[in-house]
């Protein structure tokens, strides 16, 4: 089985068991989530100091203030997985033309809560590592939502540039649970079929389900850093 599926299978699809039921019988009562507009949120990006002899830069991302929401913390409180997808884009500025993108860098935050022991766990997932924290309390995990990133993720040619980030946030969708129902209930597809192994299988599962999230309440923010010029 790869690493990172060894990890979400251990780690992460425990805790998503043991609330799955109540999360499906919850759903099926629900009202239609109401649509979002931005609440306190708030992503940053601001330039890393120089230390490139050409001027080049890194941002430094972070965002303030998930939990003074209370949309997401009610989220968090019902049992849904909160995710957070970053993206930081590096663009050229062209004086009188369009702007250009050139690279971009992506990872994502899960927040998932506990409540049989009354714990939040908050997986960091960067491409193919993942990394899990838990923390005690809402300040607790306030304080390590608030962590500023330092992304390597830089320009590579002489001009004027300025990073844009993107934040989207967003809770597991009616298709995401009904994935995860399938997928507790050991419905592994081409496995059954002699086509794939079964470690392939869970792990593109465990992963689907935790990159895969999106739908009930949803907020996509965006911020952009001072622009820099590269010699």
């Amino acid at each position: 089985m790869p690493p990172l599926a060894g990890i979400l299978l251990r780690r992460f699809l425990p805790q998503v068991r043991a609330a799955a039921t109540g999360l499906l019988l919850t759903l099926a009562a629900a009202e239609p989530a109401p649509s979002q507009t931005p609440g306190a949120v708030q992503p940053q990006v601001r330039l890393a100091p120089d230390s490139a002899a050409g001027g080049a830069r890194v941002p430094i991302v972070r965002s303030q203030d998930l939990l003074a929401d209370g949309c997401w913390l009610s989220a968090l409180r019902s049992g849904l997985p909160v995710r957070l997808h970053y993206r930081v884009e590096v663009w050229r500025s062209r004086q009188g033309w369009f702007d250009t993108f050139e690279r971009e860098a992506e990872w994502d935050v899960v927040v998932h809560h506990e409540p049989l022991l009354d714990q939040y766990t908050l997986l960091t997932i960067v491409g193919a590592r993942a990394r899990e924290r838990r923390y005690a309390t809402l300040d607790a995990l306030s304080a390590a939502l608030e962590f500023a990133y330092r992304v390597n993720v830089q320009p590579a040619q002489p001009g004027r540039y300025y990073f844009a980030a993107v934040l989207q946030i967003s809770t597991l969708s009616d298709s995401d649970l009904d994935e995860l129902q399938r997928f507790l209930e050991g419905d592994v597809g081409d496995v059954a079929q002699g086509k794939e192994r079964l470690g392939d299988a869970l792990g593109r599962g465990a992963t689907r389900l935790l990159l895969r999230l999106a739908g009930l309440p949803a907020l996509r923010l965006e911020g952009r850093s001072e622009s820099f010029t590269v010699r």
